[in-house]
């Protein structure tokens, strides 16, 4: 199966093999100080296989059912795995995760019901935003989780910017911005995709 898939999907793939082994290295004892720049590294990699997958199938018109299903859920499993590793660790409210993963879980019950229609099933374009987003929100945050920075959690910021390195507080901002972004999105996207895929919902089926 894996020889038949093109690039993308294996793209896809590759992202989705990474979620659980960055999951496994944020549980690790933070004695092991190198597991957090290699959790860091992961996460990155499986960020850019998510720019690189689409970039090459809008590039070369590479268009699949797989890609269509596939694609959203690993960008799910990442963006879950990463909000809920850094809630664990208080970096990043509890809320503000339910938000994220509660967008998810509705939206994809929603593209269940267009599944087997013409419905246009690829991401559209307040999910793209949204995604963009969070991944940097994420990667910012794990970076200021990887350099063990004193002062690293939402809008830490706003009180400690008095006592802060530069970087730190660079980090610290935008991150802050970047997840609050990234919240707005994920309201604006499932009320997008509800009316979207709302004509498909048949209760009486």
């Amino acid at each position: 199966m894996l020889k038949k898939m093109n690039l993308p999907n294996k793209l896809t793939c590759l992202r989705i093999i990474l979620v659980p082994i960055f999951v496994i290295l944020m549980c690790l004892p933070e004695e092991i100080n190198v597991t957090k720049y290699i959790a860091l590294g992961i996460f990155v990699l499986a960020a850019v296989t998510d720019f690189l997958d689409g970039t090459i199938s809008r590039k070369k018109g590479i268009v699949t059912n797989f890609g269509k299903i596939m694609d959203p859920l690993a960008d799910k499993l990442l963006v879950s795995a990463g909000f809920i590793m850094l809630t664990g660790l208080q970096i990043i409210p509890a809320w503000i995760t339910f938000i994220i993963i509660f967008r998810d879980f509705f939206v994809n019950a929603l593209r269940m019901f267009a599944v087997g229609t013409d419905e246009d099933l690829a991401a559209s374009l307040s999910g793209k935003i949204k995604t963009i987003f969070q991944l940097v929100g994420l990667v910012l945050a794990l970076v200021g989780f990887a350099f063990g920075f004193e002062y690293n959690s939402y809008v830490d910021f706003i009180n400690s910017y008095s006592v802060m390195k530069f970087f730190e507080l660079f980090v610290n901002v935008f991150m802050s911005v970047s997840i609050s972004a990234a919240t707005v999105c994920s309201v604006w996207s499932l009320v997008d995709y509800f009316f979207k895929y709302k004509k498909h919902i048949d209760v009486e089926k």
